[in-house]
């Protein structure tokens, strides 16, 4: 192993017990596994949340959306999000770009409560926390992260808590 992959494992490890630790600090107790899926079902959804970032370069504004079933407590980690009714808001670049999303189940046993899709870099997590009835479930939106310190297309240094739990 060179230098660097030797770094980025222990940026890795150390941000892994950095979210250990807000597990126990935090309100949300369990991480529920979000199974991917190949696409999105059609339909209609009480809520959709665009994720947007407003400040990243042209091609990363763009963040993700979270379909929310009608009566589903879900809520969402990320500072920038705006509820849309329909995918017809969407601009035509986003739509386009949407189309090669990676696509998740808000799933927990046997009952769904809604879907996230996100860049193919962005990853997510499923938090249940059975304290807030507004709140259930609460997706956490994980950034792609670059080798010089920095979420790619943010600016914003790992550890500012931007995109962390709890947050």
């Amino acid at each position: 192993m060179n230098k660097n992959k030797i770094i980025n494992l222990i940026k890795k490890l150390a941000s892994g017990f950095y979210a250990l630790a807000l597990i126990n600090c935090g309100g949300f107790g369990a991480i529920v596994n979000m199974p991917a899926i190949k696409d999105v079902p059609a339909g209609q959804y009480e809520r959709i949340i665009k994720l947007n970032n407003p400040v990243a370069a042209p091609d990363r504004t763009f963040a993700g959306l979270v379909f929310i079933k009608k009566g589903a407590k879900v809520c969402t980690d990320y500072p920038r999000e705006e509820t849309i009714k329909s995918l017809d808001e969407l601009t035509m670049m986003e739509r386009h770009s949407y189309q090669y999303f990676s696509n998740y189940a808000v799933k927990v046993g046997v009952k769904t409560f809604g879907f996230v899709s996100l860049p193919i870099d962005y990853q997510t997590n499923l938090w249940e926390n059975n304290k807030d009835e507004n709140c259930k479930y609460k997706v956490q939106i994980i950034l792609p992260y670059s080798p010089n310190g920095n979420y790619d297309g943010e600016g914003i240094k790992a550890g500012s808590g931007v995109g962390g739990h709890g947050h």
